[in-house]
């Protein structure tokens, strides 16, 4: 059983780690901290690396417990999200499976960043056709991925093709996203145990 944060699609590594745990359970009174993953998302372009970030209400520097984060919609990010994910994996050979469920998903007007990051989650989850359970609440030791915005690339590789592999090289421990329109959920769950 694993107490660990919430991230917006977070990366491979991340979710290597929930998947090997099995029982997982997120901590909503942990506080917001600035340069995570909890409201930051990083997907392959044919540039190389972009960011895709939630606004937040009240910004980045904030220290509330996650549970009273409330996301900024005075943008349209979410559609800006959904247009950039569409333009970086249109090609990709999975991407039109998930890319209906994907817009509900980010359609959906959540006021708390903690609702929708446990949304997010359970759609990882169900696109990995993975038997991980999220539980309530327990008392282990809270589990942080140790990658953040500015050292994700670090992570040792797991491969599989990427969509611009052969234009910018291969991009390590990206969001999920990335390999579950690259490889499927099935394929991309059973490149992480593998690995």
């Amino acid at each position: 059983m694993m107490l660990t944060e919430l991230q917006y699609f977070g990366t491979i590594s991340y979710i290597k780690a929930i998947q090997e745990a099995q029982t997982i359970s997120f901590d909503e009174n942990e506080l917001f901290s600035k340069m995570s993953f909890k409201n930051r998302t990083i997907i392959a372009s044919a540039q190389g690396p972009l960011n895709l970030t939630i606004p937040i209400i009240g910004g980045r520097d904030q220290k509330n417990k996650l549970k009273d984060i409330l996301i900024d919609y005075s943008t349209p990010w979410h559609h800006q999200h959904l247009k950039s994910i569409k333009s970086c994996y249109k090609r990709a050979p999975f991407f039109d499976y998930y890319e209906d469920s994907l817009s509900v998903l980010l359609e959906a007007k959540e006021d708390t960043l903690f609702n929708f990051l446990i949304n997010v989650q359970g759609w990882v989850k169900n696109q990995f056709k993975n038997n991980w359970s999220i539980v309530d609440h327990h008392d282990n030791e809270l589990f942080r991925d140790p990658y953040l915005p500015k050292n994700y690339a670090t992570f040792i590789s797991i491969r599989y093709q990427q969509v611009f592999e052969d234009q910018i090289g291969f991009l390590n421990n990206l969001s999920v996203l990335d390999i579950l329109f690259c490889c499927g959920g099935k394929e991309a769950s059973n490149i992480l145990k593998s690995s």
